[in-house]
């Protein structure tokens, strides 16, 4: 099985890789494949037996997102963007990374053809509920994000559904 983690440089990129590499399967498969993308050089995970890809790419760059995916790896866990508070102070960017990116990946996948459907496991955020909000949040609650970075984790959602 071949999995791809976009943002695996980050806390929860490495975190999770962590994880992959020790339970070294998902959902009762063998990892042999990761593919470690970020904008900046994501940590080799040591003691992985399996292939290795290391990548330092912004998938909202032309053709990067569709090189992401070239070799159709089975499971996607996107956990790329930038954080809440960056993406106010910078607007633009916040677009760039939090959608821009996510839409470039899910097009890409989009136009591959030959019937590539991988697992996709998005992260979205709370910041998509905007303010107030129950303690338990049901399937069906209203999306109203009050900033920037929770309506592009709201669009994201979108285009996924």
């Amino acid at each position: 099985m071949h999995i791809l983690v976009t943002g695996a440089a980050g806390m929860l990129g490495r975190k999770l890789t962590e994880r992959l590499v020790r339970d070294g399967g998902l959902n009762g498969r063998q990892i042999d494949k990761l593919t470690l993308l970020d904008v900046v050089p994501p940590t080799k995970a040591t003691s992985f037996a399996g292939k290795t890809d290391m990548v330092a790419a912004d998938l909202s760059a032309p053709s990067k997102a569709a090189r992401a995916i070239e070799d159709r790896p089975d499971t996607i866990f996107h956990l790329a963007g930038v954080v809440s508070g960056e993406a106010e102070l910078d607007f633009d960017k916040g677009y760039r990374v939090n959608l821009d990116g996510t839409r470039a990946l899910l097009e890409a996948i989009r136009v591959s053809g030959g019937g590539y459907r991988p697992r996709l496991v998005y992260t979205s955020s709370i910041a998509v509920f905007g303010a107030p909000f129950p303690e338990s949040i049901p399937d069906d609650f209203h999306l109203t994000p009050l900033t920037s970075y929770g309506a592009q984790k709201a669009i994201g959602e979108a285009l996924l559904a």
